[in-house]
């Protein structure tokens, strides 16, 4: 029998957010398929009161409010066993929420963090969706992406920490959350990028759908936003002053170029040119700068005899070895919008 996942909700204020969350939850996620862990963060409403009196619930009371980070941390403490799940007090969950992001873990051995689609998310999370103004129009909209998306996965290079699984094992592995970033901002991005490498992959269930109001704690703690922007900003720098991030360890695009390329090196050591020429150039196609698929083609060029041909897929990877180091990787929300058609593959 699967152990319970270990959900974890830490909320500052907002009782009316987080009493909607877990009413939506108790609902709508199987008995026994989880474990509730409440953290309150410094709250001065009815909140701690709130979160007292949840059945079977585990609450942990903090005298002021310690940030994102400090507050799941408090909770991962209290997991034995199990996988993890990082939940805001600001979601709604449908039916089948909670299965359906399960699902990659058991699909997926590399899987190691997934996340679900919403209407409100930063990055490759986000989807179009028509206003949902009640809750029967989100379980409508829940179940008809469930239908239509039912069992598709997508590798990214991020998720965000409004609604993240996390596999056991990768917790294991990955540990706690950096404090460092204080109230927060970046230390999910922190946690994907610490779980890439440790060898796990990133996975989006398409067919899990979790509405997000977003930004309620934030919003109310900074209603012009203007702390919010400073805060986005150090934790940018500390972010990038600790990991000096590759592409492909935080952009989409680049993460699937490389896993062409990756792939295409592959078909090369195995003879199969074909399926290394095209696998090639479909990376190219995501990401001009991935340097082992220019190398991929140059070497299917060499066995076929077109040396001339392959000098030129070498020098191309010259060129775009040079633009990189001199415009420096693009930043994720660029990223995204980047499909490659630069990329003069004399092919």
């Amino acid at each position: 029998m699967a152990q319970p996942v270990n959900i974890i909700i830490p909320a500052w204020n907002q009782v009316a957010y987080s009493r909607q969350c877990i009413q939506t939850l108790l609902a709508n996620t199987p008995e026994g398929a989880y474990r509730l862990i409440l953290v309150n963060n410094g709250s001065t409403d009815e909140t701690p009161a709130f979160f007292d009196s949840v059945p079977n619930a585990s609450v942990i009371h903090f005298p002021e409010n310690r940030g994102f980070a400090a507050a799941v941390n408090a909770g991962m403490r209290l997991v034995e066993s199990g996988h993890v799940l990082l939940l805001n007090n600001d979601t709604l969950l449908p039916p089948g929420w909670l299965e359906r992001l399960q699902a990659p873990l058991d699909e997926m051995p590399d899987a190691g963090l997934v996340g679900p689609v919403s209407n409100t998310v930063s990055g490759s999370q986000q989807i179009e969706t028509p206003p949902l103004t009640t809750w029967e129009e989100i379980i409508s909209f829940a179940h008809a992406r469930a239908a239509e998306y039912a069992g598709r996965r997508r590798e990214t290079a991020r998720l965000v920490g409004f609604c993240l699984l996390i596999r056991d094992r990768a917790f294991q592995d990955i540990g706690l959350f950096d404090e460092r970033y204080g109230i927060g901002n970046y230390e999910d991005d922190d946690y994907c990028l610490r779980a890439i490498r440790a060898g796990w992959r990133l996975v989006i269930a398409e067919d899990a759908f979790v509405f997000h109001y977003g930004g309620r704690t934030f919003l109310a703690l900074d209603p012009e936003m203007k702390s919010y922007r400073q805060l986005l900003d150090r934790n940018r720098s500390l972010f990038e002053s600790k990991f000096q991030p590759s592409p492909h360890e935080r952009l989409d695009e680049a993460l699937r170029a490389r896993r062409l390329a990756e792939a295409a090196s592959q078909s090369l050591a195995g003879g199969n040119l074909k399926a290394a020429i095209k696998n090639g150039l479909d990376a190219l196609n995501h990401w001009r700068f991935e340097l082992l698929a220019w190398d991929v083609l140059a070497q299917a060029m060499e066995h076929l005899g077109e040396h001339e041909r392959a000098a030129l897929l070498r020098q191309q990877a010259q060129n775009a070895c040079r633009a990189m180091e001199n415009s420096g990787p693009p930043s994720s929300s660029e990223g995204n919008s980047h499909d490659g058609t630069d990329s003069n593959c004399p092919l």
